[in-house]
This record gives structure tokens, C-alpha cells and sequence, in this order.
């Protein structure tokens, strides 16, 4: 794909959203190094950027959670260049989520996903190698629901398939078993469950060497291998059996209970691979996405790394600097001091100062 000029923050506003009361920053289009303390708002910032980016909290928290205490509702928005766009999305308790669009509301929060493509790197991404496998499906469906639009039109229809024959079972459960209710429900969950499963093959298998290559630079010598298990191969099949789904009350086969394999040294990461390893497994598996993102858009998408410089040693360290300062994109990165991250980094960052929820309005590049 040609090279496009990358998306990026030219300014945003945080209203009552988490430690902010009302704050405006005006990033720069490279390397912004957001420094404080802990428990300033360092991360709360990129939460907003990923709020707006997926329209979900970063931490997987409810929307109440990051409204700010005693008020009743919250607003994070950005002005995005090079289109000049706005957008922006509100909390309030007791209602739903809004997402605006230069000030027009889309039907879901979901749609907001594309507009302002985002990779994060924070330590709770090392769940991802440490985790259950469902921590694993949601590292794929998060970033595939960014890069391919089709995926999140897949993902969604499955899921509300799946909520209702949920449902079915519990009734049947009760005593109310229709078994022609369940036809309709289960036609879509093949269908769409067929395309996520084919979509996520197919990217798994590009992401493998990409991601192998990281691994390589980071840990010479330890074999990595990406490997998509779906549990069952005949989903119609497994579906329409429904025995054991009807005995438990839900539905047990589906690619919402598939496995992403990572192995390291021929071995499961997750249960036999070091904490040096597992680290390491997870950002080459991220800087892999980073290339795959740039690969379909066209322009690296703004990269978010939370914390990362307390976690990792020095080797994933410069890798992690190299792919802030190599990819040309928007780069938000938050640690304790400047003096943490390097001359290199330093010399090419804007640096922001965060202290109890308040941001440092000069901007010292240095």
C-alpha cells in the first residue's frame, strides 16, 4: 500500500475523565514523553487516547469508573490531523456511552473504531502470554477489529448470536426446549463464526514470521511460533449436537473459545516459559501488529506505551525506542522521569509533566 500521512492528536481536551477536571494538551505529531510520579494521571491520558481509538477503557473497567469522583459525567476530545476532524466521546452516569463524529452521534460505540488506529504496550499486556486463553482472543479481536472493519462486523453479529442461544439453553434449561428456536441463531453463529475464525488464520499466519523476526533480534537463538487452535473443525456440526451445551447452560464450542498457541523454545510460553521470555514473546508479538497495522493503512498507527521502561531491561528497552523513533508515527509514551528513556529518545520528544491531574503546558523538547 502507498504511504499515507499518519493520523494523528493534534489536541485534546480531558472534562471530569478520571484525575482531570478539565485539561487541554496539544501533542506533537512524533514522540510525546508524558513524565510524573505515580498516580498523577500518566496513564489516565493514554486511556483517553484508547478510549477514543476503540471506545472502550483501557483497563477493561466500567464507564462510571473513569467519570471523575463527584461529577456526573466525563468528555475526552481530540482534533485529529490531517483531516481536522473532531472527535470525542462522553460518559454519564446512568446512560450509555456517546460517540460524536464533528459533532454528530454515531449508532455505536463500535463505529468509532478505525478512525484513530492505536497499538498499546502497558504490563497488563503481559496477560497475553500469562493469561487465559480468553485474554488471547482478546488481544485478536481488539487488534483485528482496528485493521479490518469487516472483522468487527463479524464479531458482532456472532456475538449477539451467541448471547441468544445462550439464552435458549438457559430456558431449556427450565424446561422450554424449541429445538427449531435455535436454527436462525446457529445459521448466523456459523456463518460469521466461520469468517472470524478464517480471518484470524490468515493473520496469525502473516504475523508469525513478522513477529519471529522481532523475537530473533530480542532473544537470539530461541525459537517463536504463533499457532491459531480452533477447538472443534465442523462448528455447524458441534453446534447442532447441542447435548453437552444443553447439560452446562452455554455454548462450548466456537471461536470464542479457540486458542492463540505462543511457544518459545518449542514450549507453551504461558506455562513453561521464564518471566525474561514471556516479556519478550509479547512485544515481539506487538511490534509485528505495529507492522501489520502500517501494512494495511498505510501509515503507522499512534503507538501508546504505558510504563515501560520500569518493566523491561535494557535490550527490550531499545527495541521498544527503536520502533518509537523507526515507524515515524504519533508516539505517547508516560514514565516517572525523562532522564529514564535515553538521549536518543529524549532528544527527538516533546516532553508533558503530569502532577495530580494537571499537565505541564510548556512543552521542552530537548
Amino acid at each position: 500500500m502507498t504511504e499515507r500521512e499518519p493520523i494523528r492528536v493534534s489536541e485534546m481536551t480531558l472534562h471530569d475523565f478520571r484525575n482531570y477536571e478539565s485539561e487541554t494538551i496539544h501533542p506533537a505529531p512524533g514522540v510525546n514523553l508524558i513524565c510524573g510520579e505515580n498516580a498523577q494521571g500518566k496513564t489516565n491520558c493514554l486511556e483517553a487516547i484508547s478510549l477514543l481509538s476503540t471506545g472502550r477503557l483501557l483497563r477493561g473497567s466500567k464507564d462510571s469508573l473513569a467519570i471523575r469522583h463527584g461529577a456526573t459525567q466525563a468528555r475526552v476530545s481530540a482534533t485529529l490531523n490531517p483531516m481536522g476532524s473532531a472527535l470525542a466521546v462522553q460518559l454519564a452516569l446512568g446512560s450509555r456511552k456517546k460517540v460524536l463524529v464533528n459533532s454528530v452521534s454515531l449508532p455505536r460505540a463500535s463505529d468509532v473504531i478505525g478512525r484513530l488506529p492505536t497499538i498499546c504496550f502497558s504490563s497488563q499486556d503481559l496477560g497475553i502470554a500469562t493469561g487465559e486463553p480468553s485474554e488471547r482472543r482478546h488481544f485478536l479481536d481488539t487488534e483485528l477489529a482496528q485493521i479490518y472493519p469487516a472483522y468487527l462486523r463479524h464479531l458482532t453479529i456472532y456475538r449477539r448470536a451467541l448471547e441468544q442461544r445462550n439464552a435458549l439453553l438457559k430456558q431449556a434449561q427450565e424446561g422450554s426446549f424449541y429445538p427449531e428456536a435455535f436454527e436462525a441463531w446457529e445459521d448466523q453463529m456459523v456463518e460469521h463464526g466461520t469468517e472470524i475464525r478464517r480471518i484470524r488464520q490468515d493473520w496469525i499466519t502473516w504475523l508469525n514470521p513478522v513477529a519471529q523476526s522481532a523475537h530473533q533480534r530480542l532473544a537470539p537463538g530461541e525459537g517463536f511460533l504463533l499457532t491459531y487452535e480452533p477447538r472443534e473443525q465442523d462448528l455447524a456440526l458441534a453446534l447442532s449436537s447441542r447435548r453437552e451445551d444443553l447439560a452446562r447452560g452455554t455454548t462450548t464450542c466456537g471461536p470464542h473459545r479457540d486458542e492463540l498457541l505462543i511457544e518459545v523454545g518449542g514450549k507453551a510460553v504461558r506455562t513453561f516459559g521464564s518471566q525474561g521470555q514471556q516479556r519478550t514473546s509479547v512485544i515481539s508479538l506487538k511490534l509485528a501488529v505495529l507492522e501489520s497495522a502500517r501494512e494495511v493503512f498505510g501509515f503507522p498507527p499512534v503507538l501508546l506505551l504505558d510504563d515501560v521502561f520500569s518493566d523491561l531491561d535494557q535490550n527490550r528497552r531499545s527495541a521498544l525506542v527503536s520502533a518509537a523513533l523507526n515507524e515515524g508515527g504519533q508516539v505517547f509514551l508516560t514514565c516517572t522521569e525523562p532522564g529514564q528513556v535515553g538521549g536518543e529518545l529524549l532528544r527527538s520528544s516533546t516532553i508533558f509533566l503530569v502532577q495530580s491531574g494537571r499537565m505541564g503546558h510548556h512543552e521542552a523538547t530537548l
